[in-house]
């Protein structure tokens, strides 16, 4: 499988949408903060639980970079520590943690859209990579991919 660009283990393909919906995002908060900032939570909340996110989104991420990192090389298929809950961690700690967190610290309403767009974006590029690793490992890819979920991790009873 060719190999695309990536940037904290996110794909590139993945952070151009986001980036996009960021921009005018960032230029209407800053133009019309009265309308675009977070009232009804107070300040230290939205701090208090975008810290709490990025606390678990980093670990998260870092866990997830070095078991692809260490195990990568092997060509065998990845289906033990964080791979044993979700199919693609990586992407679990950009999407469920570390962008809300940020969105959360930005206390702009707009900003929260941005996971949903990466969210978006990657459900679209993932089909190509699922399509390689059906191909490559097979029955078993097939498995893993019929008991742990893409993004959203799922914790079971070990069998």
């Amino acid at each position: 499988m060719k190999h695309t660009a990536s940037i904290g283990g996110i794909k590139t393909e993945l952070i151009l949408p986001s980036v996009l919906y960021l921009i005018p995002a960032t230029i209407l908060t800053v133009l019309y903060p009265e309308i675009f900032i977070i009232r009804i939570i107070p300040r230290f909340g939205l701090l208090l639980l975008g810290g709490i996110f990025l606390l678990i989104g980093i670990p998260f991420l870092i866990r997830a970079a070095y078991e692809v990192v260490t195990q990568f090389e092997s060509g065998e298929l990845i289906t033990d520590g964080l791979f044993a809950f979700v199919r693609n961690p990586i992407y679990a700690a950009w999407i469920l943690f570390i962008i809300p967190g940020l969105a959360l610290l930005s206390r702009s309403w707009i900003f929260l859209g941005t996971p949903i767009i990466t969210y978006l974006a990657f459900k679209i590029s993932i089909r190509k990579e699922e399509e390689y690793l059906e191909k490559h490992f097979g029955q078993p890819y097939l498995d893993y991919k019929a008991k742990t979920n893409a993004l959203l991790p799922r914790f079971r009873k070990k069998t």
